[in-house]
């Protein structure tokens, strides 16, 4: 005879306690916890109290909830949801807009050493100054394991200047990781990453929270403007567009009442360079060359202390510059 299985009693309360979370938050975050150490998962705990509630479970757990939520709530999507809970994964529970829960995991990134038997993704540095190590066995791993420039002073193990061990992409040994962690050098970035999110009922992907927002702001405007563009040369009446549609009508008029010739008031300037330009075009036909803008001479003005010339020789200067 085949009996039920027994369930603990603790793993009934934990899936009780999940389907409760799910019902008083609208956001539920699935968030990648297999990096990320005890201390930085406590410190953003810290940051988001009474704003979010992160909770660790079982993978099983957490598929139960859901599909008792799912039964009690017909929310949709749920199924989705499942779908994206990886092995090592937490559940954060909130009423904050996604992106804004990004924003926070964000603000609160950790520097980690880096991982042993695999390639770093960033340049590793080891910095000038003193280590703090004793002097003794430990040199030669410094000398030996990373190649570091070294002297002792004060009984203490000294790098000489700054040092770059590892470019990105180099691969980073069992051996080379340990003396690193044991000078202290974190080079790594770590950043509680949301995986997949649940918005009452909205699926949202990684690849839109974290999204170029700059640039799609950028992409966003320039259809906007093709659009306008489209609207405006269709004539297409909208809200949108109606200031600008009204902008190029008074252009389109202005032009029509120049070519027809009719005259106003309000119009004067555009008839006068109008007349500008048909006299360069015509000049250009018959001479090659626009004319010239004549430059106004300025009347030079005797100085008070210089003696005026006679009316005669004024005369007499004038004359001979017209036959001379």
């Amino acid at each position: 005879m085949i009996t039920n299985k027994h369930i603990p009693q603790w793993k009934l309360d934990e899936v009780d306690h999940l389907v409760e979370l799910f019902k008083k938050n609208k956001v539920v975050a699935v968030i990648e916890v297999a990096h990320i150490n005890d201390k930085q998962i406590q410190d953003v705990r810290k940051k988001l109290r009474d704003k979010a509630i992160l909770r660790m479970s079982k993978k099983s757990l957490q598929i139960r909830a859901i599909e008792k939520f799912k039964k009690e709530s017909k929310k949709p999507n749920l199924d989705e949801l499942t779908k994206n809970i990886a092995a090592q994964t937490s559940f954060a529970f909130t009423n904050l807009d996604p992106f804004e829960l990004r924003r926070v995991f964000e603000e609160n990134k950790w520097m980690v050493p880096a991982k042993p038997d695999e390639e770093t993704p960033v340049d590793i540095w080891v910095p000038e100054g003193d280590t703090g190590l004793p002097t003794g066995q430990v040199i030669s791993e410094l000398n030996m394991t990373l190649r570091l420039p070294t002297r002792i002073q004060n009984d203490t193990i000294w790098v000489r200047e700054d040092t770059k061990t590892h470019s990105a992409g180099d691969f980073v040994s069992v051996k080379q990781a340990a003396v690193l962690k044991k000078l202290g050098v974190a080079p790594v970035e770590s950043i509680i990453k949301i995986h997949f999110a649940w918005n009452d009922g909205e699926i949202i992907p990684d690849e839109v929270l974290y999204m170029d927002m700059e640039a799609l702001q950028q992409e966003v405007l320039s259809c906007y403007y093709d659009a306008q563009k489209v609207a405006l040369e269709l004539g297409i009446i909208d809200t949108e567009i109606l200031e600008p549609l009204i902008q190029k009508a008074i252009r389109e008029a202005i032009n029509l009442l120049i070519e027809l010739d009719i005259f106003d008031d309000s119009l004067v300037d555009e008839y006068i360079r109008k007349a500008e330009r048909n006299a360069n075009a015509i000049n250009a036909s018959i001479f090659g060359e626009t004319p010239k803008t004549p430059v106004k001479e300025e009347k030079v003005e005797p100085k008070k202390d210089e003696p005026e010339d006679d009316e005669d020789e004024d005369e007499e200067v004038g004359i001979g510059g017209l036959f001379g």
